[in-house]
C-alpha cells in the first residue's frame, strides 16, 4: 500500500506488528548525482579562465546551496550520541586533513 506524505516524499505500508505500523521511506534522489552537481559549480566557481563576474556567480550559488541545507538541517530532529559521533569525527578528518595526515 503506497500511501503520498508530501509532493516529494512517497512512504509504502511494509507491514504491521500488533498495532504498530512499520513504514520505509522510498529515496528519489542520489547523493552522489548531487555531490557531482555541486562539485560542477565548484568547478566553474574556480575556473582560471573565467572573469569574476562569472565565477562569483558561481560561488553565490554554492553560498545559497550552504544556506538552503543548513535551514533544511535545522528542521531535522537530532539524534543524540550518533549524531554526535557522526560531528566529532567529521571535524577530527578536517584536523587530520590540514595536518596532511590523511
Amino acid at each position: 500500500m503506497l500511501s503520498k506524505v508530501s509532493d516529494s516524499t512517497a512512504f509504502f505500508l511494509d507491514f504491521c506488528i500488533d498495532d504498530v505500523i512499520i513504514i520505509s521511506m522510498i529515496r528519489d534522489w542520489n547523493l552522489q548525482d548531487i555531490c557531482r552537481t555541486v562539485g560542477k559549480i565548484t568547478w566553474a566557481a574556480t575556473d582560471p579562465r573565467m572573469d569574476g563576474f562569472n565565477t562569483w556567480g558561481c560561488k553565490r550559488e554554492l553560498y545559497e546551496l550552504l544556506f538552503f541545507v543548513q535551514q533544511e538541517l535545522d528542521k531535522c530532529s537530532t539524534y543524540g550520541d550518533t549524531e554526535e559521533e557522526y560531528l566529532k569525527k567529521h571535524d577530527r578528518d578536517l584536523i587530520l586533513k590540514a595536518l596532511g595526515k590523511k
